[in-house]
């Protein structure tokens, strides 16, 4: 099977607290939400458009996400997309995507940014 390009980065707000578990491995894993708001047209007017992406972080880097990021904090996530895809009990088929991080950059809180 060829391998083809998977990277994706957003720029968002941290919208809950990681919390920090452990694979059976003893590897240290992190997810949370992050908002990502932009700009799009709707029926010609600006309108604000916000999408949620679950983000989750590995190893040293979860660590340090468990660390220093809260509720509200500005990120640059830079990583992959990966999909997971099981069956319920009632044998529906569900999917979810999310974004595996290999990078997060911490902007300062927007009031910070202002003062400068």
């Amino acid at each position: 099977m060829e391998n083809y390009v998977n990277v994706v980065v957003v720029q968002g707000g941290v919208v809950k607290d990681p919390e920090l578990n452990f694979t059976s491995d003893g590897l240290a894993v992190t997810s949370f939400p992050i908002a990502n708001s932009s700009i799009g047209y709707r029926n010609g007017e600006k309108v604000q458009e916000v999408s949620y992406f679950d983000v989750s972080a590995f190893g040293k880097l979860a660590e340090i996400c468990c660390s220093f990021l809260k509720k509200g904090k500005r990120v640059i996530i830079s990583g992959k997309i990966k999909q997971s895809r099981w069956k319920t009990t009632e044998g529906q088929s569900r999917s979810k995507i999310r974004i595996i991080a290999q990078d997060v950059k911490f902007l300062p809180y927007k009031a910070a940014a202002k003062a400068r």
